[in-house]
């Protein structure tokens, strides 16, 4: 029942060296390799840094870009919308996105107040969707960044919700607790 290995290698401590490894790839190379129609390429052995470099990977297509295809030849005409926001100063279109963001917070709160007991599950998808869609869907569609709406809308709808819970509190005299 002796399961050592009867056959040890000569040399156990033996590390092969890079001309060793790179003998013995070229002999496995010539091996399975038919012989080449010229003798001078005979003794090739392909290694890793020796392949071409890799096609570069295409860039990412932005949102305002459009893919470059052979198709695709006709100019990008910009809509009604994009003509006037495009039209705007800068001034006046952060405003009006903080109005718009600080509008949209609101009615996701709202939608919570207003869709209660058996339909809060509702009134919370509801709000999820008009949070989470509406902004994306507007910035592809206005070609625009929206990060500042996004950050309205966010202090707009913890302002409501802190305005929310301040009623609710009134209303129960701040016993948070089901009878």
């Amino acid at each position: 029942m002796d399961q050592q290995n009867r056959n040890p290698s000569p040399k156990p401590d033996h590390v092969p060296t890079e001309a060793e490894i790179a003998r013995a790839e070229a002999e496995a190379v010539k091996k399975n390799r038919p012989a080449p129609e010229d003798p001078a390429k005979a003794d090739f052995v392909p290694y890793v840094d020796d392949a071409p470099d890799p096609k570069p990977a295409p860039k990412p297509i932005a949102d305002g870009d459009a893919p470059a295809d052979d198709e695709d030849d006709e100019e990008y005409i910009p809509g009604k919308w994009e003509k006037r926001i495009d039209a705007l100063p800068p001034e006046k279109w952060r405003l009006y996105q903080i109005i718009g963001g600080a509008l949209l917070g609101l009615a996701a709160i709202f939608s919570l107040l207003l869709f209660r007991d058996e339909l809060a599950t509702y009134g919370l998808i509801v709000a999820a969707l008009m949070v989470l869609l509406l902004p994306r869907y507007l910035e592809r569609a206005w070609r625009r960044p929206l990060a500042l709406g996004r950050r309205a809308m966010l202090i707009a709808m913890v302002v409501g919700l802190a305005i929310m819970v301040l009623i609710l509190g009134l209303r129960s005299g701040f016993t948070f607790r089901s009878n």
